[in-house]
């Protein structure tokens, strides 16, 4: 089997992976430009409200107008009982930026991986990077089918999965164990909403999707999930049943479908580049759903992220100097890191009403900002 060769290969196609290669496209289209992604984009995906800041962000990329094309829901609202338990609505009308959407998260990530095949990415999908190899002065990746490519450089964007850590010389910081327990349900209508409800035993979320479907997820720790048996169907329906505004969303006919359990709390690594590769989205930095920070921050790193890779290769011819990139790219990592951490522990400190029970306890606001503490 042939090897192929990139300047660029970019690993992981989701919002961040998409983005740097189509910013590399855009930015130098001389380059040769890879990207290899692991799904089919035939599986649910979490991540389902983009706020309305990403229009800048798709317009840069040139997906703007193919993006609404797709028709997503708009959201109209964010309805939260958070330091109460009644729900307290803020509505798009009344945001300068406007509305956000509601997506088919599958559906998105494959309408920008087939932007960046139009503007010249050779894309492969279901096929994943099962090893990565330093070769000469880039890397030689070997994907799960035997075939190779041979990379200058390396965008990782591989999203929650840091399998690739120990050949790309990086370390895991995982801040906390947030775990998110999440069902899908059809024939569900819409309302335009985005509803979060803070309980007990964590938090809740949910918006409705195109198509009359509707996300219910419960954000909690590992061990309280499983004391509450939230990975069978009786446990998660059970806890369900005792929310007040969650168990309002669903009506009695609407039919149970996919499942997903992920991790969902804040992890970094580090460092945020190394030799001629550069991280992006939840790989350089995985949020807190309740920051609303992903899929924005996919977009906006893995922009990021492509400008550096391509100084990467430029650092071949002396101009700047490989260190200084990588430098670079680590002070705008730990200034968004840092920002975000405080943000993240204010947020948690405003819901304090169970103040003993262990999810919350451990969330207090001076034991969130020292579990958040310090350059990721």
């Amino acid at each position: 089997m042939p090897r192929a060769k990139a300047d660029i290969a970019v690993i992981g196609g989701g919002p961040a992976g998409a983005a740097a290669a189509l910013t590399l496209r855009r930015h130098t289209p001389g380059l040769n430009v890879r990207l290899v992604e692991a799904s089919d984009y035939s599986t649910p995906r979490p991540g389902e409200v983009l706020p309305a800041v990403a229009r800048s962000l798709l317009e840069q990329l040139g997906v703007m107008a193919a993006f609404e094309r797709q028709g997503f829901v708009v959201g109209r609202a964010v309805a939260s009982a958070w330091a109460n338990d009644e729900l307290d609505e803020r509505h798009s009308i009344f945001s300068a930026q406007g509305p956000g959407w509601h997506l088919d998260r599958t559906r998105f990530d494959r309408l920008l991986a087939d932007a960046a095949e139009a503007a010249g990415v050779t894309v492969r999908v279901g096929c994943a990077v099962r090893s990565a190899a330093p070769q000469g002065e880039g890397w030689r990746l070997t994907l799960a089918d035997g075939s190779e490519i041979d990379a200058r450089a390396v965008v990782w964007a591989t999203g929650r999965s840091w399998r690739l850590a120990r050949p790309f010389g990086a370390r895991l910081r995982v801040h906390d164990g947030l775990v998110a327990h999440t069902r899908f349900f059809d024939g569900v209508a819409g309302d335009c909403r985005t509803v979060i409800e803070a309980r007990p035993e964590g938090w809740w979320y949910s918006a409705d999707l195109p198509g009359d479907r509707r996300i219910i997820a419960c954000m909690t720790e590992p061990q309280i999930a499983e004391t509450l048996g939230l990975r069978t169907h009786d446990g998660w329906r059970q806890v369900l049943d005792a929310t007040r505004h969650m168990r309002a969303l669903l009506p009695a006919d609407a039919r149970e479908g996919e499942t997903l359990v992920r991790s969902a709390g804040t992890a970094t690594i580090d460092p945020a580049a190394g030799r001629r590769w550069i991280a992006a989205g939840d790989t350089l930095f995985a949020a807190d759903p309740l920051s609303s920070r992903g899929i924005i921050h996919a977009l906006r790193s893995g922009i990021i992220a492509a400008y550096a890779a391509a100084d990467l290769l430029d650092s071949d011819t002396g101009t700047i100097r490989e260190s200084e990139i990588r430098r670079r790219y680590a002070m705008i990592s730990a200034h968004g890191f840092h920002g975000y951490t405080q943000t993240l522990a204010a947020h948690y400190a405003e819901a304090a009403r169970w103040p003993d029970a262990p999810f919350w306890q451990s969330r207090a606001l001076d034991d969130t900002a020292k579990r958040m503490g310090g350059t990721p």
